[in-house]
């Protein structure tokens, strides 16, 4: 009898134990999804014109992708735009040749990119700032990729995605005067009922 208490006394220590180990490894799991947070805040969902939209790490290797990055909206016919920060992730300085920009619709608008301050040797760790600019010719979304290469041979594609919108707003404030003109039609049939009260007096 003493045995199977004793061995009860064991089973449930070893419980314990075990919710202990899962409750340690909850921990460590919830520390690697913190890693995932700082993730979010890179893609920014409406930048300011001019100011930064993205980065890359040429020298850092995966074939010279780039997160994409998110041009602030505008209206048809006006350029926006803002810079692409450039992180020489390699132990060698490297050069860029100049940046090309590729829309996947020809007809939403037309894309441009020059060197900015990347137009020298950048040390290795250092960084500089390529300058991406988008005029679009009709309103909706559209979407395309800045490329450039590496004096080390890497090609680096940043894809890129904004909105256009028309000016809508000055057309419905056009349609306002209307409502006013419907008073004045209110007045006339106040007239009528002066009419009926002359003919009662005639007999």
């Amino acid at each position: 009898m003493m045995t199977r208490i004793a061995r009860g006394l064991v089973g449930a220590a070893l419980v314990t134990a075990l919710a202990m180990t899962v409750g340690c490894g909850g921990g460590d799991e919830g520390g690697g999804g913190s890693t995932e947070t700082p993730d979010a805040p890179t893609t920014t969902t409406e930048p300011e014109q001019g100011g930064t939209l993205g980065k890359t790490f040429p020298g850092k290797g995966g074939g010279g992708q780039a997160a994409p990055v998110h041009v602030p909206t505008t209206k048809v016919g006006e350029t926006t735009g803002g810079k692409v920060t450039v992180h020489n992730a390699s132990p060698e300085p490297m050069n860029f040749d100049a940046p090309q920009t590729d829309t996947d619709n020809p007809d939403m608008g037309d894309g441009a990119a020059d060197l900015g301050t990347c137009d020298g040797t950048l040390a290795p760790g250092d960084e500089c700032e390529m300058n991406l600019q988008f005029t679009p010719y009709q309103a909706g979304t559209y979407s395309g990729t800045l490329s450039f290469v590496t004096s080390q041979g890497e090609t680096v594609t940043v894809p890129f995605s904004g909105e256009a919108v028309s000016d809508t707003p000055t057309e419905s404030e056009t349609s306002e005067p209307t409502p006013t003109s419907e008073p004045t039609e209110t007045e006339t049939p106040t007239e009528t009922p002066e009419e009926t009260s002359t003919e009662l007096s005639t007999p």
